[in-house]
């Protein structure tokens, strides 16, 4: 028989050595060490995470859903061909939600001849963060999965709150896009100080505002002027709480408080219209929040450098609280962007739920969205259809049934019992330790089954036993000729 391959150079030299007896277990009833990631925590954990995906072998990975299939015909089943079973996944994918997604790198650690895992598990949720993306998402929730997640214990409260939003690169590239022609219009227009017609003003109020506040801006610019007067016109504006002297990029300005949208807009009107030597500016930056100024440049040039000051930071501005909505995409960048090995368990879809919610609309057809997601993850193994090509998993599998706990307690029972029974087998085992916050733990209970970090980790242990199993022969090869590629 020939000797089986591995995906990696890295996994070749980690497996040769990671059999040996299972983990000792210093205490029993450890609970399951995992990184929770929230909104609170999230910034901190990526860059964590960060470190050990680019150090690691492999990364598993697990998601939690709102439900699976949105109608009975809608379920998958085994005589279904290629092209009818994607159109259901990518029905399933389209319509419900990732509330939690695991992700947990392995990395092999040649001082203690064992794997290292690293389990993050992540709320997510879909919050709108950004307006002008057309209406808030929908999906739908299937009520056996929901009293399937609160059966073991999942935190709604976590998840709804404190979720990790995100964007899909097609939400960021249409956000960008509309930035950019946004910015581009309205600064043109105010730059080129065009003719402004008559204020329509609809109202009396709004007739007595605008005179108002021509006489308030009148006072302010000629006080300017007027150095023995200067001192009671600073002081009698300053009285009114809706106005703050200050400067702005060397200028004498005026700021507006509280006012609302509508006066806001009468005053950038009258300001056109009746005022060539006073310029009202909107800023948005991230040092000073959004500003509302009227400020004073007698001077065109000052005044076009200005404006285009203010637009360059209100663009960088808008930009950077677009990077902040893309939110929990930077994981999957990150995974991408590594080109790590991905393993999942039954993970059709996942994968499809991973390209629907964070790269973009699904294809039409399966050929498609293997080769589209074949240009984000080259490199995926499902450790489930690797179980159904042997006959030794398959007779093994037989004894239980095949979900993701029965495989793990099948094929990785000393660590699923967290003990370092010796009579667990006659075959070998993966020893694999847990580290969560530079806090290594070499024990636990079996517990936290159906949360999306702990079925990660158990997704990572079984395909490293599966190779075990397999009985590799491992040597150096070139990684671009060990590595496989996804096919249909």
């Amino acid at each position: 028989m020939k000797p089986h391959k591995l995906p990696s150079p890295a996994l070749s030299r980690a497996f040769a050595r990671a059999l040996g007896s299972a983990t000792t277990a210093t205490q029993c009833g450890v609970a399951f060490p995992s990184k929770t990631v929230t909104t609170a925590n999230f910034e901190p954990s990526l860059a964590e995470l960060r470190r050990h995906v680019r150090t690691s072998d492999f990364v598993a990975i697990d998601l939690e859903m709102t439900g699976v299939t949105s109608a009975p015909w809608r379920e998958l089943l085994e005589f279904d061909r290629s092209d009818v079973r994607y159109l259901k996944v990518r029905d399933s994918a389209t319509k419900f939600a990732v509330v939690q997604f695991g992700v947990c790198p392995f990395r092999w650690d040649p001082s203690n001849h064992s794997f290292v895992a690293y389990p993050h598990n992540f709320y997510v949720f879909p919050r709108q963060q950004l307006a002008g993306l057309g209406p808030c998402d929908e999906f739908l929730c299937q009520t056996t999965s929901m009293d399937f997640l609160a059966k073991y214990q999942f935190d709604f409260n976590a998840c709804i709150h404190e979720g990790i939003s995100y964007l899909s690169r097609e939400q960021e590239r249409k956000a960008l896009r509309s930035l950019n022609s946004t910015y581009d219009s309205e600064w043109s227009d105010i730059g080129k100080l065009k003719d402004v017609r008559d204020i329509p003003l609809l109202s009396a109020a709004d007739i007595l505002f605008t005179a108002r506040m021509k006489n308030k801006f009148s006072e302010w610019r000629d006080g300017l002027f007027q150095e023995q007067n200067q001192e009671d016109q600073i002081q009698g504006i300053s009285n009114d709480s809706k106005f703050q002297v200050t400067f702005f990029e060397m200028h004498p300005a005026l700021r507006l408080n509280r006012f609302t949208s509508h006066q806001l807009k009468l005053i950038q009107l009258l300001i056109r219209k009746h005022f060539k030597d006073l310029s009202y500016v909107s800023v948005n930056s991230e040092a000073s929040g959004s500003q509302q100024l009227v400020v004073y440049t007698d001077l065109k040039d000052e005044l076009n450098l200005l404006l285009k000051k203010v637009k360059e930071e209100n663009h960088r501005a808008e930009e950077m609280k677009i990077q902040a909505a893309v939110g929990f995409r930077h994981v999957i960048d990150l995974l991408s962007s590594e080109q790590k090995l991905i393993v999942g368990y039954n993970c059709f879809l996942d994968i499809a739920h991973v390209y629907s919610k964070f790269i973009g609309p699904l294809p039409g057809t399966p050929e498609e969205f293997v080769a589209s997601v074949s240009k984000c993850f080259p490199h995926i193994v499902d450790t489930k259809i690797l179980l159904s090509t042997n006959l030794m998993f398959q007779e093994k599998m037989k004894r239980s049934r095949k979900s993701l706990a029965s495989a793990f307690t099948s094929f990785c029972p000393q660590i699923a019992a967290g003990s370092r029974s010796t009579d667990l087998g006659s075959l070998s085992h993966v020893k694999v330790n847990v580290e969560v916050d530079d806090s290594r733990s070499c024990s636990w209970s079996p517990g936290g089954k159906h949360e999306a970090g702990y079925d990660a980790f158990m997704t990572g242990c079984i395909f490293a036993q599966l190779c075990s199993d397999l009985g590799c022969r491992f040597f150096t090869q070139e990684p671009d000729e060990a590595v496989p590629k996804n096919y249909v």
